[in-house]
């Protein structure tokens, strides 16, 4: 199953206007929606991060981390939690300040 896929079948639909912004390739799996996360982060931090298309890159890093998160919690029972947010605190932070 892809991630669109995988995504799609969540069970609450993402609303179309966003849709499109959560286009990440490769199968559906925890390392995968990190990795299509950190690449939005990359997006959003690579320009003005007041446009609108970098509002849109953090919607989606958003999303694709709660995903991730969700998913983790699913196949874990939420021991991959612990891992994902060092993870992020320690990457994601020297990039938000730049």
């Amino acid at each position: 199953m892809t991630i669109a896929e995988w995504i799609d079948s969540q069970g609450r639909p993402v609303p179309a206007a966003f849709r499109s912004f959560l286009n990440a390739e490769g199968r559906a799996s925890l390392a995968n929606l990190l990795a299509a996360s950190e690449t939005e982060m990359d997006a959003y931090t690579a320009g003005d991060m007041r446009s609108r298309d970098a509002a849109f890159a953090l919607l989606a890093a958003d999303a694709y981390l709660t995903y991730a998160c969700l998913r983790a919690v699913r196949e874990n029972g939420g021991t991959a939690l612990t891992g994902i947010t060092e993870r992020i605190a320690t990457e994601w932070t020297p990039r938000t300040r730049e």
